[in-house]
């Protein structure tokens, strides 16, 4: 078996799938000495760690979440949580205003492609995948004095942060600049007040939030709202690319589509983690953690348990097994998980039908644990 001793935050951005496998049989409830959190990997567990915040709390101290985005949504319980999420969420949700802006996605996105579609050769992670999670959220909050390669710039030092597991100080130092410098973006623009019908920033301002809490609170939903739908195109993308069966059923029937985003959600788990602190001493499989221990419930391990999903390492589009955990679970379930699954579906509609004879140019590298998608998605088209 791997020595838990010797896992590094590397090894599993590497590769965490053959890692998460023994740790899931052998020890399923493990401290990682290099990471200084318990790791939790089975499904039942997992669900136990996000579902129940009178022993798993969201409040920890220390909090890496804290101290990389200041108090946010998810660094709360209760009601605490409840506000700041509810009154955040109409952007992002199946709400009048999500439709509104899921409805602009097509012509934003025909934008994007027209920009490099001559060209017949590109990387869609670059080109595409990349601006259209930042424009999405740009247009939703109404940032109209900021570009998309500037929040790009600001979410790559914030998930630096959020990843540096480790404390390395220079991913200290970039997250840091990046924390400063969006802080500074918005402080600006919600002092200007020149906001357009209520939409996004101003929405948040008319409901009573204050300017640290929707800075505090954009912070995360860069890190989240930006990274997950990127990479999910990608990892789309590619699952689709690769497999000339399933690239033939999507292009007869799209609704297929959605069927290959939620095995993809599952199977890749773009967002590796939920973390908790333990409120007293706490049992798991046999295994006492005690009081005031960081906990990581393993979405990735969760999706790909054997007790939950039949033959897990398998990519299989008509699955019918239930729900993936791929946006956690319980009251710090994703917010924004509508909006992410209506960019994943109309950014890959997009492609496929303004790009004839899509295909994959070269090998694909994924990466990643927190965060996991593409380094890169090399395509051609005719």
């Amino acid at each position: 078996m791997v020595d838990p001793q010797s896992i590094s935050l590397a090894h599993l951005e590497a590769d965490p799938h053959p890692i998460l496998a023994e740790l899931r049989e052998l020890a399923p409830a493990v401290y990682l000495p290099s990471l200084d959190m318990w790791f939790v990997t089975r499904w039942d567990d997992v669900v136990k760690v996000c579902q129940n915040p009178g022993m798993f709390t969201a409040q920890t101290d220390p909090s890496w979440l804290r101290e990389c985005l200041g108090e946010n949504m998810l660094t709360l319980d209760g009601d605490a949580h409840d506000r700041l999420a509810n009154g955040m969420r109409p952007p992002f949700a199946a709400t009048p205003a999500g439709r509104e802006m899921a409805g602009r996605l097509p012509g934003i996105l025909d934008e994007v492609i027209d920009g490099f579609a001559p060209a017949k050769r590109a990387d869609l992670m670059a080109v595409y995948a990349e601006p259209l999670a930042n424009l999405t959220l740009l247009h939703a909050l109404g940032l109209d004095a900021v570009t998309w390669q500037q929040l790009a710039g600001w979410c790559h030092g914030v998930i630096t942060g959020l990843a540096n597991f480790e404390n390395e100080p220079e991913k200290a130092s970039v997250a840091a600049k990046a924390h400063s410098e969006l802080g500074d973006a918005l402080g600006a623009q919600l002092e200007a007040s020149h906001f357009d019908g209520g939409i996004g920033l101003g929405a948040y301002l008319e409901a009573g939030f204050s300017q640290e809490e929707i800075t505090n609170n954009v912070r995360l939903m860069i890190s989240g709202g930006i990274n997950e739908p990127r990479d999910a195109v990608g990892l789309v993308m590619y699952e689709i690319l690769k497999d000339r069966v399933l690239h033939d059923r999507v292009t007869v029937d799209r609704s297929v589509i959605r069927k290959v985003i939620e095995e993809t959600f599952r199977f890749h788990s773009p967002v590796g983690t939920a973390t908790r602190q333990t409120t007293r001493q706490v049992e798991v499989d046999g295994v006492t953690i005690p009081r005031g221990e960081m906990v990581a419930a393993v979405l990735t391990s969760a999706n790909r348990d054997p007790r939950r999903w039949s033959d897990p390492d398998s990519f299989r589009v008509d699955r019918g097994e239930g729900a993936h955990l791929a946006f956690s679970v319980g009251e710090h379930r994703c917010l924004g998980e509508w909006m992410g699954r209506q960019q994943v579906r109309i950014g890959v509609e997009r492609l496929l039908d303004r790009l004839p004879g899509l295909r994959l140019e070269g090998e694909v590298e994924i990466h990643g644990f927190e965060f996991r998608g593409p380094l890169s998605l090399p395509v051609v088209w005719n």
